[in-house]
């Protein structure tokens, strides 16, 4: 999948939900709401009403929480896929680098190994005149480093 790609059916990356549920999840809230100043403004019901009522009024605002929460957590989802995106392009971008660096210090040592054979001089200085280090410090490092 690649970065532009949407995991949320299709919607536009700035809305949260798509489609259907983008329309039912607004309906519920909007109904809830409606619940509500209906119960605000109709005070003189009598006492069987109102408890008929705020059952219904409980069963759409625990739907209407979800709708809400819905909302909210698919926009906070969103947030953390970009997130994480953003992370998986930078240890990718990092990744390339390191996989560079490989293959140029392989070509490194395979100069250096070509270059600098024990026993000849190849043109190359030696960087030690200690007598006690044997070989070439050079040569041995990339031996050690990519044995063959």
């Amino acid at each position: 999948m690649s970065g532009t790609e949407s995991t949320d059916g299709g919607a536009e990356p700035g809305s949260s939900l798509a489609g259907a549920a983008l329309v039912v999840a607004v309906t519920v809230i909007a109904v809830w709401l409606g619940l509500l100043i209906w119960l605000a403004f109709d005070t003189d019901a009598s006492e069987v009403t109102w408890s008929r009522l705020l059952v219904v009024l409980g069963s759409v605002e625990a739907v209407a929480f979800a709708a809400v929460g819905a909302l909210f957590g698919t926009t906070v989802q969103k947030q953390r896929v970009a997130d994480l995106q953003a992370r998986a392009e930078a240890a990718e971008t990092r990744a390339e680098a390191n996989q560079t660096a490989v293959i140029n210090g392989e070509k490194l040592a395979a100069a250096v190994k070509a270059t600098r054979t024990p026993g000849t001089d190849g043109g190359a200085e030696r960087l030690s005149v200690d007598p006690r280090l044997g070989g070439d410090p050079v040569l041995e490092l990339a031996n050690r480093l990519f044995p063959d």
